[in-house]
């Protein structure tokens, strides 16, 4: 009987283990709606100061403008954003979700562009 004791325990702590995953964000953490909008944002801030023709301090500087007004246009704190962005990456499925859709928008919205808005290369 002693070994009966190690595979139910085993078996046991599979179960939990599996079972603690989240389906659903908890309170205080932002809809995978609200982080595509958010992830979109940022990265159109990413890519402005990575075109931007200032330098070092300058562009430093226009980080610390551009990035709180993302959060500020979607009125969420960056305590609520460093939440989510911690609790998605935990869950990487739901993750994935929102990376897709990010990138399925930003696809559109860069071939709204028309060839003579954007830069030659």
């Amino acid at each position: 009987m002693n070994f009966l004791k190690y595979p139910a325990f085993l078996v046991l702590l599979i179960l939990f283990s599996c079972g603690n995953k989240q389906t659903s964000p908890e309170t205080g953490i932002l809809s995978e709606k609200k982080m595509v909008e958010l992830i979109v944002d940022t990265h159109l801030v990413d890519a402005i100061l990575s075109v931007e023709n200032s330098r070092g301090e300058e562009k430093r500087d226009l980080g610390l403008f551009y990035y709180p007004s993302v959060l500020e246009k979607h009125g969420i704190t960056k305590a609520q954003m460093d939440s989510s962005v911690s609790w998605y990456m935990k869950n990487p499925e739901a993750y994935t979700r929102i990376y897709e859709k990010v990138i399925k928008e930003l696809d559109n919205r860069q071939s709204a562009i028309s060839p003579a808005d954007t830069l030659q290369q």
